[in-house]
């Protein structure tokens, strides 16, 4: 399947870095081609014996069709042991379909497919399930649902919450032992939804038609959680009622939290009383559930600070509603002095838990722009996509700020959004980002810095650390002068205390492992 690009890297390319205070070790496998140009790192998961399973995702062009995936086996070198390429092929009668996420269960790998079947006029979730040791794969019907009752085909990303109301989503647990697909019903009269929810090795613990007398566009899903013992659903709605229009301040909506288990159904309704918040995520611990976003004091979408809601995770009672405005470092982080300004386009990325149950909240100055452009056909429009500032905060088991940073960074594109963005993890009390840029750091104005532009032909992997008590400091870890291909920072798949990525310059791939 593969071929090697330069003999000169056989075996492997291992380098130490321990730069400034952040100690770590890059590894790298040897770089190949595949057939198809378009490939990212799904899922990552420890072998058991040291070595580690990457699955990559594979699509075609123009001018190669295909999509499956390669299976590969690593040892701890990152030298490839075994491969195995499976590609998605469907019947003519099969249609629609997608892919909604994988999970593994011991050394057995499920792929979640979800599909069409004209013949016999039904959507048709199956597991597809191999060994990792032979990859002899076999299928399996999870359900299956009938045509007129969907009201929408659509789909959303890996294992990924999402914020639209049509199609179908698979949702996994912080242990990865239990998944919940969702699927939009059609109902004219009321918000519907269908519930699955399945243990990793693929037993329905239960189904549950969640339903909302409301009307489709007043009732907008913020996310679906599954708990961590696998046998609760938490769904968080935003809801646009007659009474709410009433309200002479903040945001004239409410919040509606559902716990769902077998037996039983039940919501508690909360708001953000004179303030506004966009929206919220749910985060489930054993003795608590948390409800975390932004609020503004004057609309949806320029922020003020942290709102914070704790509820029983089993009576859903609540127990404290907080709102922290930014800290005044961070303020500082951001504008350089004291400045009493609302920020805006935040956009939530990857939420972290450390080792003691505190929350480090991140996220992400993200937007669009347009412009048009007049031609001798009448002209076109380009968008430009921006991944600004990070804004990473950390909330203590109280509801409070213990502190809040604000990373300044510039970068946009109109191409592949892989390359910019970020990826966040933890290691004990710290948090890491990981950040592509394509040029110096640059120096702002009260001993402030930022991180710039960055593209395919120029790309430096930095990692920035936010230790215990909100303290910053950065370094550099690959200079792309040392490097064959750049490095999809935005797309890092994380196991244990390494974080993998991909690398792509047209058919050229590496495997990148940075150990912290």
């Amino acid at each position: 399947m593969k071929k090697i690009v330069v003999s000169l890297l056989i075996g492997l390319f291992t380098v130490g870095l321990s730069a400034q205070n952040i100690p770590n070790q890059i590894q790298k496998s040897v770089v190949f081609k595949d057939e198809y140009k378009h490939s990212n790192i799904v899922l990552v998961e420890d072998d058991g014996s040291g070595g580690v399973l990457v699955v990559r995702s594979y699509q075609g062009g123009m001018f190669s069709s295909g999509v499956g995936y390669y299976f590969e086996r690593y040892d701890s070198n990152l030298k490839l042991l075994k491969e195995y390429e499976y590609e998605m092929k469907y019947s003519e009668v099969e249609k629609q379909s997608s892919v909604l996420g994988l999970i593994t269960e011991g050394n057995q790998v499920h792929i979640i497919d979800f599909l069409y079947n004209s013949t016999e006029k039904a959507y048709i979730c199956s597991s597809l399930t191999a060994n990792n040791n032979d990859f002899q794969f076999s299928k399996k019907e999870l359900f299956r649902i009938n045509s007129e009752e969907i009201k929408q085909f659509g789909f959303f990303g890996f294992g990924s919450s999402f914020d639209n109301d049509s199609g179908a989503s698979m949702i996994i647990n912080e242990d990865k032992s239990a998944f919940a697909i969702t699927i939009d019903i059609k109902d004219k009269n009321a918000e519907t939804h269908q519930l699955f929810l399945f243990d990793n090795a693929l037993n329905k613990k239960f189904d549950h038609t969640f339903k909302r007398e409301i009307k489709d566009r007043k009732f907008s899903y913020e996310n679906i959680d599954v708990s961590k013992d696998g046998n609760t659903l938490y769904l968080l709605g935003k809801v646009y009622t007659d009474e709410k229009k009433k309200k002479k301040e903040g945001g004239k909506y409410q919040f509606e939290l559902t716990r769902i288990t077998k037996d039983s159904e039940k919501t508690q309704v909360f708001d953000t009383n004179e303030y506004f918040s966009a929206s919220l995520k749910t985060i489930v611990f054993e003795d608590r559930l948390t409800c975390i976003g932004f609020y503004s004091e004057k609309n949806d979408n320029r922020y003020k600070g942290i709102s914070y809601f704790e509820l029983d995770p089993v009576t859903l009672a609540i127990r404290k509603s907080k709102y922290n405005p930014f800290t005044e470092q961070f303020i500082i982080d951001k504008y350089g002095k004291s400045k009493d300004k609302e920020l805006k386009n935040l956009s939530f990325r990857r939420i972290l838990i450390t080792p003691t149950n505190e929350i480090i909240f991140n996220a992400e100055e993200y937007y669009i722009t347009s412009h048009y452009v007049a031609n001798q056909y009448g002209g076109t429009w380009h968008y430009v996509y921006h991944y600004d500032d990070i804004v990473s905060a950390k909330i203590n088991s109280s509801g409070e700020i213990d502190w809040a940073r604000n990373i300044n960074k510039r970068q946009a594109t109109q191409g592949d959004e892989s390359y910019i963005s970020y990826t966040s993890t933890l290691k004990d009390n710290d948090t890491f980002f990981f950040i592509n840029t394509g040029e110096k750091v640059k120096k702002l104005s009260n001993d402030r810095i930022q991180f710039g532009q960055t593209s395919t032909k120029r790309s430096n992997m930095n990692i920035i650390r936010i230790n215990q008590n909100g303290d910053i400091d950065y370094q550099e870890i690959l200079d792309d002068k040392d490097n064959e291909v750049p490095f999809m920072v935005s797309d890092g798949a994380i196991t244990k205390n390494s974080v993998f990525f991909i690398g792509r310059k047209g058919k050229k791939k590496q495997i990148l492992k940075v150990s912290l």
